[in-house]
């Protein structure tokens, strides 16, 4: 039963990213392909480019309908049901994912060399497991 266990020991860190005045950003492209991994976002006023100029070896697209139980803990872990308003980019530490990946990879990936960002919209969230931090480009429309 640990699917149901609600014990959150995951810290879900909001990173300083551009942000836009009270309107939601969506995803509308993730490539991922040799040159790294490019999530764009819009919001109809500005495009937020995320970019991890390399190898990210995991990448993980969700519906939010499908992450309601981690939205829902994180959520109460901070007593804060706006957390995820008016931030987009997250780095997660004690990652469940993260351990996961570690574990499958047999010892070729190690933890310490690894961060777990989720990028987090009204309808997605989009995990990156990457050794190193996103270029981040805004553009207005």
């Amino acid at each position: 039963m640990e699917n149901r266990a609600i014990n959150m020991h995951e810290n879900w860190i909001k990173l300083d990213v551009p942000k836009s005045e009270k309107s939601e950003f969506i995803v509308t492209s993730v490539i991922h392909d040799l040159k790294g991994t490019k999530i764009t976002l819009d919001d109809e006023k500005n495009v937020v480019e995320l970019f991890w100029n390399g190898q990210t070896p995991i990448l993980r697209s969700s519906d939010e309908g499908i992450r309601l139980r981690t939205s829902g803990e994180v959520q109460r872990k901070y007593n804060d049901k706006t957390f995820f308003r008016n931030c987009y980019l997250y780095r997660v530490e004690n990652s469940k994912l993260l351990d996961w990946a570690v574990e499958e990879s047999c010892g070729l990936y190690e933890k310490e060399k690894l961060n777990h960002y989720c990028v987090v919209t009204s309808v997605d969230l989009v995990d990156v497991i990457a050794g190193f931090e996103p270029e981040i480009v805004v553009k207005p429309l």
